[in-house]
């Protein structure tokens, strides 16, 4: 396995890794538990005292978390494609947890200050506690979504795809002389969505069933259907070890020489 090649930005790699499926559990893990712990606080008002700084805590580093995610997802977006509404949820992500934070420091303030007045807050209070704690069961449904989007980028057609047809089993148009030989010509027949083959490196793809499936939407694949693909492989995935993977298993034969 080769490593990635850095591209200059701190949120792009860690230790040779992409950063984000690390950075992305930040936010993912303690947004919903800050976002629970409020609700509790707003429910048992003599918890406040002991618990308030550590919930609001939690929640500002899953904001800073938040915008660490934001930032290596792009930068992975980068390398493999924008992962669609995972990307738009991820924005969500952010600034939801932003306004939580923000919301909390300002209710927890709030609540020390007249309570060190003995002021009573009364309808005042109620009102917003059932905001605050609307945001909060807000928070835990996007960072429910947003988690259960990632993990459905990168698993789902793993998972439930059926497994890739063998490499003997070549498509009728392709050579039938028993080298299982295609030309570029060949190639060039597939070249839209209903057939899509492409030739990269020496072998040719039948990656018909991958354009609906890439997770940078269709529009990449469709692309390069029916060519030689490999300078555009290469710059998008080269070194890549999941993209090579994910190819190997919609090889049907080896190129033609011309």
């Amino acid at each position: 396995m080769h490593p990635l090649a850095a591209s200059g930005s701190p949120f792009d790699l860690f230790a040779g890794l992409p950063l984000h499926p690390l950075a992305v559990h930040v936010p993912v893990v303690l947004l919903p538990l800050g976002a629970l712990g409020l609700l509790v606080l707003i429910a048992v008002p003599r918890w406040r005292a002991p618990l308030a700084w550590p919930v609001v805590g939690i929640l500002g580093v899953a904001t800073v978390g938040a915008l660490v995610a934001k930032l290596s997802g792009e930068a992975l977006a980068a390398r493999v494609g924008s992962p669609g509404q995972h990307e738009q949820l991820g924005n969500w992500l952010l600034a939801t947890s932003a306004v939580l934070f923000v919301a909390a420091l300002a209710w927890w303030l709030w609540q020390r200050r007249s309570a060190r007045a003995r002021r009573s807050t009364g309808v005042l209070s109620v009102l917003a506690g059932m905001l605050l704690g609307t945001l909060a069961l807000g928070a835990v449904i996007i960072a429910v979504l947003t988690g259960h989007s990632g993990a459905t980028a990168v698993w789902g057609d793993r998972v439930t795809a059926p497994p890739a047809e063998p490499s003997s089993s070549v498509s009728p148009d392709a050579s039938d002389d028993g080298d299982d030989e295609i030309s570029i010509a060949e190639v060039a027949g597939h070249d839209d969505s209903a057939s899509c083959w492409v030739a990269i490196e020496g072998t040719v793809y039948d990656v018909t069933s991958w354009v609906t499936r890439h997770p940078g939407g269709p529009d990449r694949i469709l692309a390069i259907c029916g060519t030689d693909a490999s300078e555009d492989f290469g710059e998008q995935h080269g070194g890549q070890a999941l993209p090579t993977e994910q190819l190997s298993e919609f090889a049907i034969g080896e190129l033609a020489e011309r």
